[in-house]
C-alpha cells in the first residue's frame, strides 16, 4: 500500500471514529463487542471498500429520540443521481418528503461534532439526511431500503451518469419555474443544471443571479463568490441589471431621506463592482439601475459615461422616472465639469460593423411573431432574446395573440420542442393586463403533447391555465381546455404534489365557469386522487381541499387528519401563538381565500396583505412587523418584494411554490410551524 492510500484510509478511519463519537449512539465509538454492531456494519464496510456507490451512515442522537441517515453523494456532481437513487430505493414509503421541492441535500449544523464530521469529510451540500417514523420497524425498513440501494448500486458496472433530460429542456423548465412563481422548484432544476454539467460557471452564476433577483433577495446577490466572475464574463443584460438593482436596494433608504452623502457612502461600501458596468445600455435598464449608473459616474467623476447616461434618460424621457436627489447630482458635476453651456441632446452613437463582420452579427428582432419563429427554429437571435429579455420593449402578445396561436399550433415537432423555450417570456409579458389566451391555449397543448409535467413545467401550466381563463373564453373552448389538462392528470397528480392540483381546482372556482360539467369533471379528476390519499395530505392542503370540494359541490367525504409520527412533534395550528403574517401577491383573490383559511386553521394568527406595485410606508410598516412574510413572486412586482425582503426584521420570509390559494396557503402554514418554534 502506498503513503497516500496509508494517508487515505487513516483519514477515513479518523472520519468513522469522530462520526460514531459523542454524539452518536448507533455504533458506539466503533466497539467490536457492541450488541448491535451488525446492523450498521454494511454501511461501514461499503465505506471502507470504497464501493462505487452512495455513503450510506445511521446515526441515533444521544439527548434525544431520533433516528437518521445521512446518505453522501461521492462528488458534488452526482447529487441529482443520489436523490433519485433515495427516491428509488425509499422514496415515499420509508420516507417523507415534498415531492415539488424533491429529495434535497442538508445543512449540517457546523456545531453538532457529528454534523461538523460529514462536513469535514464530504464538503457542503453533498448530504442528505433522512428520517422515518418512531418506531423500531420504521428505522429497520429505512436501513434495509438503503442497504439495497447500496448493494445495487455497487454491483452496476461503471457507468457516466445521464440526466434525462437535455440541456436545453432544463433551461427552459427554469426560465417556466421562475416566471410562473415556483421558488422550491426553480431551485432543485438549478441544481440538476450543476450536477448535468454542460453550462458554464459562469452560466449558472447568472441563472442565480436572475433567480434570487425574482425573489427580491439583493443582499444574497452581492454575496455571492462567484459575483466577480459573473461580470468578469460581460452577463446579459437582465443579469447586470439585477447586480445594479441590488446595490440600490442598499442605498434606497438614504436616497429617499436626501441624504447624498450617505447614498454615497453606502454606493463606495456595496457597489464595488458598479465601475465595471458603467458601459451598459441605460437605455433598458430599470430606473433603479439607471440610478446607480448616475450615482457612480459621478463618484468617479467618470464625466464620459455620466454624459452618455444623462443623454440617454433625457432621450427616453425618463427624468420623472429617477429620484431628483440623483439626477440633480449628476446635473451638479457635469456642470462642473464642462462649464455652464448647456448640455445637448444627442442620440446614443449607434456603432458601426465592418463589411466583413455583418454577416456575423445576430439580425434583430422587434416583436413577438418574430420572436416565437426565431426561438422556434432555434437561431442564436432567439436564444440572444430570451437571454437579454428584449421582449420587454415590445408589443404584448396579446396584439398578436391569434397569429401566435396558429403559429405554435403548426409548428412540427423538433420546432414545438425549441418553443416551449418562450414560455417563461410569455408569462412575463402577460403581467395581469392583457391575457393572451388562444396563445396561452396553444402552449397548454404543447405541454401536453410533450409530457411537460415536471414542477417547473406544472407551475407553467398552471400560469398559462390562469391566462387562459381570464380571457372568458366561450364554453366550447373553456371545455376543450379543462379536457386537455385532465386527460393526463393521472400521470401527475398526488399527494406529493397536492399544492399543485389545489391551485388548478381553486382557478377554477376563481373564474367564470361557461361549462358547469366540464368544470366539475375537472375538479373531480383532481381532488379524486388526493381523496383516496387524504391520510398523505398536510394539514393545510387537506383543509383547502375540504372546502374546493365543498365550494365545487365535489362530493367527496372528507375525514378529519389522523396524526402521525411526525404530528406528535409538532405543535397543532390551532394552539400556534399569537403571531403576525404578511401575505404579498397581486392576486387579491388568493390574498383573501389564503387569510381565511389561515384564520381558520390559526385563530390566534393575525393576517395582513399587500398587493402594492412598489414600497410605501404601508408596506414597509407591514414588513416590519410581521413574524412571517409569505411572498408569491408569479404575482409580484420586484420593486415591491424587493423592498419588503430589505425591512422585514423577520427571518422567516417563504415563498410560494406557485400562484394559487393552495400554494401561498401551504407556504403560510411551513413559515407558521417555523416560527413558532424560534419564539
Amino acid at each position: 500500500m502506498t503513503q497516500t492510500q496509508n494517508q487515505q484510509r487513516e483519514a477515513l478511519e479518523g472520519f468513522l471514529h469522530r462520526f460514531f463519537g459523542p454524539g452518536n449512539g448507533v455504533w458506539p465509538d466503533l466497539d467490536p463487542d457492541f450488541r448491535y454492531k451488525d446492523r450498521t456494519l454494511p454501511f461501514v464496510e461499503a465505506i471502507r471498500r470504497g464501493d462505487d456507490a452512495p455513503v450510506v451512515l445511521p446515526r441515533v442522537y444521544t439527548d434525544r429520540d431520533r433516528f437518521v441517515v445521512y446518505v453522501i453523494a461521492r462528488e458534488p456532481g452526482e447529487r441529482a443521481k443520489t436523490a433519485e437513487l433515495i427516491r428509488a430505493f425509499a422514496g415515499p414509503t420509508y420516507i417523507a418528503y415534498d415531492e415539488q421541492v424533491g429529495i434535497q441535500p442538508a445543512w449540517l449544523d457546523p456545531d453538532d461534532p457529528i454534523e461538523q464530521a460529514v462536513r469535514d469529510f464530504a464538503g457542503d451540500r453533498t448530504t442528505f439526511r433522512l428520517e422515518t417514523g418512531r418506531t423500531l420497524e420504521h428505522r429497520l425498513n429505512l436501513a434495509g431500503a438503503l442497504e439495497l440501494m447500496q448493494r445495487t448500486e455497487a454491483r452496476r458496472p461503471p457507468r457516466m451518469w445521464r440526466v434525462a433530460k437535455p440541456i436545453g429542456r432544463l433551461l427552459a423548465e427554469f426560465d417556466a419555474s421562475l416566471s410562473a412563481g415556483a421558488e422550491a422548484a426553480s431551485n432543485v432544476i438549478l441544481e440538476h443544471l450543476a450536477a448535468a454539467g454542460g453550462v458554464t460557471a459562469a452560466n449558472l452564476a447568472n441563472l442565480r443571479i436572475k433567480r434570487l433577483d425574482r425573489l427580491g433577495r439583493s443582499e444574497e446577490i452581492l454575496q455571492l463568490p462567484e459575483l466577480p466572475d459573473a461580470i468578469r464574463q460581460d452577463p446579459p443584460l437582465p443579469v447586470k441589471e439585477a447586480i445594479l438593482t441590488a446595490v440600490y436596494a442598499a442605498l434606497e433608504e438614504s436616497v429617499a431621506e436626501g441624504d447624498l452623502s450617505s447614498a454615497r457612502a453606502k454606493l463606495q461600501e456595496r457597489g464595488r463592482f458598479v465601475p465595471a458596468l458603467l458601459d451598459t445600455d441605460a437605455g433598458r435598464l430599470g430606473a433603479q439601475a439607471v440610478a446607480v449608473l448616475l450615482m457612480a459616474a459621478t463618484v468617479l467623476e467618470d464625466l464620459p459615461a455620466l454624459r452618455r447616461l444623462v443623454n440617454a434618460v433625457r432621450n427616453a424621457d425618463r427624468i420623472g422616472e429617477l429620484s431628483p436627489l440623483v439626477w440633480e447630482d449628476a446635473q451638479r458635476v457635469l456642470a462642473e465639469g464642462v462649464g455652464e453651456e448647456a448640455l445637448p441632446v444627442v442620440a446614443e452613437p449607434v456603432p458601426q460593423v465592418p463589411e466583413d463582420d455583418v454577416s456575423k452579427t445576430i439580425p434583430a428582432i422587434d416583436s413577438w411573431p418574430a420572436f416565437l419563429a426565431a426561438v422556434a427554429a432555434g437561431s442564436r437571435a432567439g436564444k440572444s432574446a430570451v437571454e437579454q429579455r428584449s421582449w420587454t420593449a415590445w408589443a404584448p402578445p396579446a396584439v398578436h395573440d391569434a397569429s401566435l396561436a396558429k403559429f405554435l399550433d403548426g409548428l412540427e415537432n423538433q420546432a414545438a420542442e425549441e418553443a416551449w423555450r418562450a414560455v417563461g417570456a410569455f408569462i412575463d409579458a402577460d403581467g395581469y393586463v392583457a391575457p393572451a389566451g388562444l396563445t396561452a391555449h396553444a402552449f397548454i397543448r404543447n405541454a401536453v403533447a410533450f409530457d411537460r409535467f415536471g414542477p417547473g413545467d406544472l407551475a407553467a401550466l398552471q400560469a398559462l391555465t390562469e391566462i387562459a381563463l381570464r380571457t372568458g373564453p366561450s364554453a366550447h373552448t373553456y371545455a376543450e381546455l379543462l379536457d386537455e389538462i385532465g386527460a393526463y392528470s393521472s400521470r401527475w397528480v398526488s399527494p406529493e404534489r397536492a399544492s399543485i392540483a389545489l391551485d388548478f381546482v381553486d382557478r377554477l372556482f376563481l373564474v367564470a365557469c361557461p361549462d358547469l360539467n366540464a368544470r366539475s369533471k375537472l375538479a373531480y379528476n383532481l381532488l379524486e386522487p388526493l381523496w383516496r390519499h387524504q391520510g398523505r395530505l398536510n394539514e393545510a392542503d387537506l383543509a383547502f381541499a375540504k372546502r374546493l370540494s365543498r365550494e365545487l359541490g365535489v362530493d367527496f367525504s372528507w375525514q378529519d387528519r389522523v396524526g402521525s409520527d411526525d404530528d406528535e412533534r409538532e405543535l397543532s395550528l390551532s394552539d400556534l401563538p399569537p403571531m403576525k403574517v404578511l401575505l404579498y401577491s397581486l392576486d387579491d383573490a388568493v390574498l383573501t381565500r389564503c387569510a381565511d383559511e389561515i384564520k381558520q386553521l390559526a385563530p390566534a394568527v393575525d393576517t395582513a396583505k399587500a398587493s402594492d406595485h412598489v414600497g410605501s410606508p404601508q408596506l414597509r410598516q407591514k414588513a416590519r412587523s410581521a413574524d412571517l412574510v409569505v411572498i408569491a413572486t408569479r404575482c409580484a412586482k420586484h420593486a415591491a418584494t424587493g423592498f419588503i425582503t430589505q425591512h422585514a426584521r423577520t427571518e422567516h420570509i417563504h415563498y410560494a411554490d406557485g400562484s394559487g390559494s393552495a400554494s401561498m396557503l401551504r407556504a403560510a402554514v411551513t413559515g407558521l410551524r417555523l416560527a413558532a418554534v424560534d419564539r
